[in-house]
């Protein structure tokens, strides 16, 4: 009996599993094809500078679409980049989803 619930649990899991990474692989996926689709550029300015998993750097910027202020992220390259808070970024995002955005460089 026991080790039929312990199959259960790990046939659970592992569908669990599967279900939540096809949300990650097809939901980055559609915002991609989404951002392609309805691009539009617009220039940014940085606000911040954060740290994520890993130690990895991120710049945080903002920027307006029909007077509406939206934010993102994007790579910082500390030992490369020259950047400072106040500093200008050419950012990309969804004419019909401007929370769909990022970086230019990190769009390429």
């Amino acid at each position: 009996m026991r080790t039929s619930r312990k199959n259960i649990l790990l046939y659970l899991f592992s569908f669990i599993l599967v279900i939540y990474m096809s949300y990650l692989i097809f939901g980055g996926v559609a915002k991609r094809n989404s951002l392609n689709k309805s691009v539009e550029y617009t220039d940014a300015v940085i606000v911040d500078f954060s740290s994520g998993p890993r130690m990895r750097c991120y710049l945080d910027y903002k920027f307006f679409v029909n007077g509406k202020a939206y934010h993102g992220s994007g790579k910082y390259y500390s030992k490369s980049d020259t950047l400072s808070i106040g500093d200008t970024v050419v950012v990309v995002y969804d004419r019909t989803n401007p929370n769909n955005n990022k970086v230019y460089r990190d769009y390429k």
